[in-house]
């Protein structure tokens, strides 16, 4: 304000008192004073901005959680895969055979996995067929009995026909690379398998030897 009546001015006076925000811009570079005039905030506007400003952190905290939680999750089932993969392992690379003597019959089982559908031999798996195969050779008067089974996965239909196919598999082999006579070998499937307790680990057909002459 400027004047001559600028000393009458007395806010203690006055009627009523207006407040106003007003920035003033001193020389500037087109030489020129002037001022803006600022939109004074409203609280409750201010007020509502940071309520959404606060439910945007607790949104992305609950999702940082969320996400923390999920990893969590996810660490602790790989560890439970790598378990069963490497169960899995030893019980593919590791040789199965138990030998049981009763009188002077002996039984030799020997495991055969299959992948899941899969009704042919893996290559990993020719060791196990082959120990059968080398002990019919060094007996002759020996037998095998080679069952399939399935996992649980499909329809009882479907999977007594993979379980067959996968004791066949093996007989096949037999036959075909070991040159074992038909006549030792019987073949057949049994559905289902629960010798095991990961159903997973049901896709096999065991092979059990009988040699009654063994000592």
């Amino acid at each position: 304000m400027g004047g001559k009546d600028a000393q009458m001015l007395n806010v203690n006076k006055s009627a009523f008192e207006l407040l106003a925000g007003v920035t003033y811009h001193f020389s500037c570079s087109n030489g020129k004073h002037y001022m803006t005039i600022q939109r004074p905030y409203d609280p409750y506007e201010v007020k509502a901005l940071n309520d959404k400003v606060n439910a945007l952190r607790a949104t992305v905290e609950a999702q940082e959680a969320a996400l923390n939680d999920s990893e969590a999750k996810t660490d602790e089932l790989q560890n439970a895969l790598d378990v069963c993969r490497n169960a899995l392992n030893d019980c593919q690379n590791t040789p199965i055979a138990t030998i049981i003597e009763k009188s002077h019959t002996m039984s030799l089982e020997s495991v055969v996995t299959f992948r899941q559908g899969s009704t042919s031999v893996g290559s990993d798996q020719i060791p196990n067929v082959e120990r059968i195969a080398t002990y019919m050779k060094n007996h002759p008067e020996s037998t095998v009995s080679i069952k399939g089974y399935a996992s649980p996965e499909g329809s009882a239909e479907v999977n007594a026909r993979i379980a067959k196919q996968r004791a066949d598999a093996v007989k096949k082999i037999l036959m075909n690379r070991y040159k074992i006579d038909e006549s030792r070998i019987t073949s057949e499937g049994q559905g289902v398998g629960n010798m095991f307790s990961e159903p997973d680990w049901n896709r096999v057909s065991i092979a059990t030897l009988n040699d009654e002459n063994a000592e």
